[in-house]
């Protein structure tokens, strides 16, 4: 019986370790992007350069992906809830939406559409080349 409290003990520090990790390397990309956006005085936003550099890190073998899965999955389940002040900052601005509508349909439905479309076509090209 006190081998698998053990064995039970052992998995959670495992676990624990792993999401520490996770969120340190996360926590490192963020706060090397705010620093850097800081220090050069670009409007850039630092959490989207964050992100870039974490994706260029996992794509060139620096970081590995399984080490940021047990970090990544919480963030990821509550992300929904990040939305929500957005979402009652439209309700709040009700008239403005329905002033803007014609451009805000462009912005949040054309543009997207048009980049699909773009990068669809790229894509196949790509595939018959091959």
């Amino acid at each position: 019986m006190s081998t698998n409290r053990v064995d039970a003990g052992k998995k959670i520090i495992k676990h624990s370790a792993r999401f520490i990790l996770s969120a340190a390397i996360i926590s490192a990309f963020l706060f090397s992007a705010h620093a850097l956006s800081n220090y050069f005085s670009v409007s850039f936003p630092a959490p989207l350069s964050a992100m870039l550099a974490l994706f260029l890190a996992l794509q060139l073998g620096i970081v590995k992906l399984h080490w940021l899965t047990s970090g990544a999955h919480p963030l990821l389940n509550y992300m929904p809830l990040f939305f929500v002040p957005a979402a009652a900052a439209i309700i709040e601005h009700v008239e403005l939406v329905a002033r803007y509508w014609l451009p805000l349909l462009l912005c949040l439905v054309i543009v997207p559409l048009i980049g699909l479309f773009i990068i669809g076509t790229i894509m196949q090209r790509l595939g018959e080349e091959q």
